[in-house]
């Protein structure tokens, strides 16, 4: 039989450790050494572009260089070989929850998932929150780390005085952490949004097209109810992890170990306007999720 590779698609922002953590303790899957691997991205990245992998490599891994997953050449056939040789005693088989994997393209996906199901029994969830609290928690997660370098992990520094003083007048311009959220969510940079507001159907259809197990989870749907997740992996799953985000408590939030990702990063309270403003900025997230799956969740 072979083991279980569960590859989780992101959203970030929307629980996705509590869900690798809740897999974790039923012993379904377990995440070998780290939450995040990235390398299914930095595979592609390698193989359709060369010079922006470099790039990756000497920035996004700067922080993973000497961690024993990462090498600079990595492959495919290395990735596999890797996630085989974390599978433990006890569990049915491995996660992968990069947040990155929600880049892959479709054409990437199609590509490797034969070669991927060869060798595993592949499994994915996608899982979605609110999205304007979500896209809320991202930017100002961002806006903190990149305003305060200082208190800012190594992997968040840079040593480019240009961006430094770039960041610096962003702080000038947006001196907090909701009006640098709402410029954000009127920006048309398709890179931008790729990262901070995807398009969660349009991740679930590259997967979809891909894999024939794929799972779309509505968080705060879950952790009231994982029934659907349980059938879905065939595996008893009683109760979610705990979670910040549920229910929403804003700055009241419990710091949970293991989750600073979550109660690090509202930095203020949304108001009932600035759902509305979030709510008519992204209506286009909204209709095309009615659009696909035929109705809007009601915690939305």
């Amino acid at each position: 039989m072979k083991p279980i590779l569960h590859i989780n698609t992101g959203v970030g922002w929307s629980a996705t450790k509590p869900l690798c953590y809740t897999l974790e303790r039923e012993k379904y899957t377990h995440r070998g050494s780290v939450t995040e691997y990235n390398m299914l991205y930095y595979i592609f990245e390698r193989k359709y572009r060369p010079e922006h992998a470099q790039y990756y490599w000497e920035t996004s891994h700067s922080h993973r260089k000497g961690k024993d997953f990462i090498r600079e050449d990595t492959t495919l056939e290395y990735y596999i070989e890797y996630m085989k040789s974390k599978v433990k005693d006890g569990y049915r088989g491995v996660s992968d929850f990069s947040n990155s994997n929600l880049e892959l393209p479709s054409y990437f996906l199609k590509e490797i998932a034969p070669i991927l199901q060869d060798h595993f029994d592949i499994t994915v969830t996608t899982i979605w929150r609110h999205p304007v609290r979500r896209s809320y928690s991202q930017i100002s997660m961002w806006y903190k780390l990149l305003t305060n370098q200082d208190k800012a992990p190594d992997s968040w520094q840079s040593n480019d005085e240009s961006e430094v003083e770039r960041w610096k007048k962003i702080k000038e311009e947006y001196p907090d952490s909701i009006s640098y959220w709402k410029y954000q969510l009127v920006q048309e940079d398709p890179s931008w949004k790729q990262i901070f507001l995807p398009s969660y159907v349009e991740i679930y259809k590259n997967y979809k097209s891909a894999f024939p197990k794929v799972l779309p989870l509505i968080m705060e749907e879950v952790w009231k109810d994982p029934s659907e997740l349980s059938k879905f992996i065939d595996h008893p799953i009683p109760t979610m992890h705990d979670n910040v985000y549920y229910p929403e408590r804003g700055t009241s939030r419990p710091e949970i170990p293991g989750l600073s990702d979550q109660w690090g990063s509202d930095l203020q309270d949304l108001s009932e306007d600035d759902l509305k403003y979030g709510r008519e900025k992204l209506n286009w997230l909204y209709e095309e999720f009615k659009n696909e799956f035929g109705y809007i969740p009601s915690s939305w």
